[in-house]
């Protein structure tokens, strides 16, 4: 590909540009201009550089002016558009937002150069963030399935939580990872509330049972009292109320509560 024949604008461009950024232009491409003392001279012999055409464009960017500097403009623009994308989505953009300030500062410094590599990054990091999010979301779906099958085999109620999880799997399919993750979280609220509420009955029929198991305890003992009263033998009966209040002691309601039954039994 050939080299662009050099206009008229850009000579003017160069030459009424300020030393400082001729300078450094000469020196980033490797052009000597040291000890020029006329900017046309300077302004010649760069554009008589094989990069003569990324001078040019440089020099707009520092102007404020010119295609590159609006498309510069418009990236920083677009990769804005792209770090808030993945912000959305819940992902953690705060290295890809100090790589596009960092881009709009060198802009401000009429340096393209840098500027362009630290949108690359921007946008790098923000893609980058955004794919992360995306298996996040997707690990969460599984880790939810998997809370709601195993509340599920206990006997809570999922079908809240359920309905939710089904909703949140489509979102996922159709890439409405916003949607996804919002689900996710209300699905997964519900199946802890479920089990929740599952646990709260487990203890409320364990209480029960363990007061249905003193009960008979305490009803059995006016029996076995009278009937020792006439030398009958109860020792069997007492065998039984005693095992059941040490299982009780140990917490385990269903057997205490089956060997106060079955001493209710004898002693009646």
């Amino acid at each position: 590909m050939g080299v662009s024949i050099p206009s008229e604008s850009d000579f003017e461009l160069l030459r009424s540009a300020r030393w400082r950024d001729l300078r450094e232009l000469a020196d980033r491409h490797g052009v000597r201009g040291r000890g020029l003392k006329r900017k046309d001279e300077v302004a010649a012999i760069l554009l008589a550089s094989p990069t003569a055409d990324d001078i040019v464009r440089e020099m707009e960017v520092r102007a404020g002016r010119g295609a590159a500097a609006d498309w510069a403009r418009d990236r920083l623009a677009a990769t804005r558009d792209v770090i808030r994308e993945a912000a959305d989505l819940g992902a953690a953009v705060g290295a890809a937002e100090d790589a596009w300030k960092a881009a709009g500062k060198s802009l401000e410094e009429r340096d393209l150069s840098r500027a362009e590599a630290e949108l690359g990054r921007a946008s790098r990091l923000a893609t980058e963030a955004r794919e992360r999010r995306i298996r996040e979301i997707d690990e969460a779906l599984s880790a939810v399935e998997d809370h709601i099958t195993a509340a599920r085999k206990v006997g809570a109620d999922m079908a809240g939580a359920e309905d939710l999880w089904v909703r949140a799997r489509s979102a996922v399919s159709e890439r409405e990872y916003v949607a996804a993750g919002e689900l996710i979280k209300q699905a997964e609220r519900a199946a802890m509330q479920g089990q929740q509420r599952q646990i709260e009955q487990a203890i409320q029929l364990r209480e029960s049972q363990i007061e249905r198991a003193r009960s008979i305890i305490a009803s059995c003992e006016p029996l076995l009292q009278e009937a020792e009263s006439y030398d009958l033998n109860v020792a069997d009966v007492r065998t039984l109320l005693r095992q059941a209040r040490d299982v009780l002691a140990k917490g385990d309601y269903l057997a205490g509560l089956t060997f106060a039954r079955n001493a209710e039994e004898a002693a009646y």
